[in-house]
């Protein structure tokens, strides 16, 4: 065989091995790809399970909490009660037990151990506040909105008859003279505001909010005339329909009551005598105008 021979026969082998090794790294990359575009999908994160808020319309809204709001008309509770001066770093625990009435009838007695720290009386237009300690009694109206207790006591001052009755047993929505109602919604709640027209402008007179998910009231707000918020009411831990925690607050005045509830009766009949006026012998009596 000649060389160039040899030559002729060589060159198409070494052709063919080049295009064997193209071919290889050709499956190689595309192997590559392949484990690449599969590591890709595993990483992907996996697909959200958040559901959808619930959708309420605004009368399904205004339906719930105006049906709470006329389920309770009087309720008899026991528990335990924390009352905190914020301002001064004070806090009062004590146990108690309630009645009260839609009407703004209410008799509250707050104790430490088995001695009476302090009872609570109102008539609906009156109220009656007894400290044993100070063998004081504070009274006045009941649309009185201080109460001048001074010294150790001052955190009783949000106790007030109205606030507690409010908190227990919310008025319906109910508007006034050019008010108008707004609804507002987030993932969590709805909230319903009652607010006063005065030409382009309103005035914010009330806010009540009520849980998303189950349409249960959760805080109610009242305002005073330019928009100051005189007094909050939390609402939480329901059971069977009532809330077993209130907490009731005056931020203005830095006061804050806590209601946790361990025994509720509504709508039983209420001894008339709870809501007479307390004046023991030999008590000072202040009138609070």
């Amino acid at each position: 065989m000649t060389d160039w021979e040899a030559a002729a026969t060589i060159q198409p082998l070494s052709g063919f091995r080049r295009r064997c090794q193209g071919r290889g790294l050709g499956v190689l990359v595309a192997l590559a790809v392949t484990a690449v575009g599969c590591a890709s999908s595993s990483a992907r994160p996996p697909r959200s399970s958040v559901r959808s808020p619930r959708a309420a319309s605004f009368d399904e809204v205004l339906a719930a909490y105006d049906g709470y709001c006329r389920s309770v008309n009087s309720l008899s509770a026991s528990g335990d009660l924390d009352v905190h001066d914020l301002r001064a770093g004070k806090t009062h625990k004590l146990g108690f037990r309630l009645v009260a009435t839609r009407s703004g009838r209410l008799y509250l007695k707050g104790s430490v151990a088995v001695v009476t720290a302090l009872e609570v009386v109102s008539d609906g237009a009156r109220f009656w506040f007894v400290l044993p300690s100070r063998k004081t009694v504070w009274t006045g109206a009941s649309a009185a909105r201080h109460l001048a207790v001074a010294g150790d006591e001052a955190p009783y001052q949000v106790l007030r008859p109205g606030d507690i009755v409010e908190a227990l047993m919310p008025p319906p929505l109910e508007l006034g003279p050019d008010e108008v109602l707004m609804l507002e919604a987030d993932a969590s709640a709805y909230a319903v505001s009652v607010v006063q027209v005065e030409g382009t402008r309103g005035r914010l007179r009330r806010r009540i909010w009520l849980a998303r998910d189950t349409l249960v009231p959760s805080r109610t707000r009242t305002y005073d005339g330019v928009g100051e918020t005189l007094a909050e009411v939390d609402l939480g831990q329901w059971q069977d329909g009532l809330p077993r925690f209130i907490t009731v607050s005056r931020p203005q005045e830095g006061y804050q009551a806590g209601f946790s509830l361990s025994k509720v009766d509504r709508n039983g009949k209420l001894p008339e005598k709870a809501f007479q006026p307390r004046l023991p012998e030999g008590y000072t009596v202040v009138e609070v105008q």
